[in-house]
């Protein structure tokens, strides 16, 4: 497997340790997302095998089938003493924040910049694993290793016994040459192994994280009657709380800056691929987001009162919809 590059990859959710920057928005079975911010990033490219992790446990692993790439801006928020922008986010003690440096602080100083994220689709190709194996155990087999870094790369021959329940999945995966992006049902079709293990829960925990916050949530589905504010769609399992300004704290997920979206509207909405327009609340469409079946939606409007949901917000959204246009030219 020589020809194969293997990455270790952090997919954290809501649990992120540092609040620096935003986050990377990721669904575990279909793709992975990350920024130029990111150390490695320009390494990963298409055939990579990919070991998903969160900070205890491996969750999964999966090919790369193809990148793609888009320019967009991102949230940085720094210390407002030293203007580092590794900070944490302090649950039980005040102030709420602190940097790398030691400082200590309510509020962190936001700085909007630009920035290139990338999605790395998986194609089908994703595999769940048995749970146990530690992320610690994986991080030991980088040769670079740095506990930090959300991307790095992994030695296959340096797995040890624990990570033996990767080898088998990562070899069938490796086992597949890709020529060009692969079909759902077409995906690595190496021999069914039969056993007792049912990863279905640990992957449908780590899906669940990703639907923002249990109370917001709940709050909008009672909101709008679970139902998708774009598509109508009831089948509460599809639908996912949407902040309307990023979330940047506890105070960003009042019910007036949330909307209930289907998840792939909620991924296109995350990357300004759709906006709503703060006055006649009207869905517009990115160019890059025409022909692949969202064109029905175009020039629908939301299924809500207007009085449900901030105009502030809103209005701050459809703005950077705007730049995201605007950027093309």
């Amino acid at each position: 497997m020589e020809q194969n590059r293997f990455w270790l990859v952090l997919s954290l959710g809501e649990e992120r340790e540092y609040r620096g920057n935003q986050g990377y928005a990721d669904e575990l079975e279909r793709l992975y997302r990350y920024d130029n911010f990111v150390p490695n990033h320009l390494q990963l490219s298409q055939g990579d095998l990919l070991i998903i992790c969160d900070r205890k446990q491996v969750l999964g692993v999966s090919r790369i089938g193809r990148i793609e790439q888009t320019e967009a801006s991102k949230t940085l928020q720094r210390c407002p003493k030293c203007n580092v922008a590794t900070i944490k986010v302090r649950k039980r003690a005040q102030p709420a924040f602190r940097c790398r440096e030691g400082h200590t602080f309510d509020t962190p100083v936001e700085e909007r910049v630009p920035c290139t994220q990338y999605v790395a689709w998986f194609d089908g190709s994703f595999r769940p694993v048995p749970a146990g194996v530690p992320t610690a155990h994986v991080r030991r087999a980088c040769p670079r290793r740095n506990g930090q870094l959300a991307m790095q790369e992994v030695a296959y021959s340096l797995l040890g016994d624990t990570a033996a329940p990767l080898i088998e999945p990562l070899a069938g995966l490796a086992a597949s040459v890709v020529h060009e992006p692969l079909l759902v049902q077409d995906a690595a079709e190496e021999p069914y192994s039969l056993n007792d293990v049912d990863a279905r829960e640990r992957i449908t925990r780590a899906i669940r994280a990703r639907r923002g916050q249990a109370s917001f949530r709940q709050k909008l589905r009672e909101r709008f009657n679970d139902t998708c504010g774009i598509t109508g769609c009831g089948l509460v399992d599809l639908l996912e709380a949407a902040h309307i300004a990023p979330y940047r704290g506890a105070k960003d997920n009042h019910p007036s800056n949330g909307l209930l979206l289907r998840a792939d509207i909620h991924t296109l909405f995350d990357l300004d691929l759709l906006g709503i327009h703060p006055e006649t609340l009207k869905v517009s469409i990115h160019p890059r987001g025409r022909g692949m079946g969202y064109d029905q939606y175009v020039g629908s409007s939301l299924r809500c009162d207007a009085a449900l949901l901030s105009r502030e917000a809103l209005q701050r959204r459809w703005g950077r919809f705007q730049a995201l246009l605007l950027s093309m030219d």
